[in-house]
């Protein structure tokens, strides 16, 4: 639990990286699926990691959003 603490705070802090973030889990999701269908994928579990971090750097940038849209 510790690194996705850290991974949020890091991602709530710096606005800039959300897009490099984001584009850098999206190449890695694309690796280990192209991985996994040719068989070489021994850590399965890596690929519902990458999802969920995806996710939770997409629910940071939406609360970006509706705070600028508040304000």
């Amino acid at each position: 639990m510790a690194k996705n603490k850290s991974f949020l705070s890091k991602i709530r802090g710096d606005s800039s990286s959300v897009l490099d973030e984001e584009q850098k889990l999206r190449k890695d999701l694309m690796d280990l699926k192209i991985s996994l269908s040719s068989g070489q994928l021994t850590e399965i579990h890596k690929i519902k990691e990458i999802r969920k971090s995806i996710a939770q750097l997409k629910t940071v940038e939406n609360e970006k959003i509706l705070e600028k849209k508040n304000e």
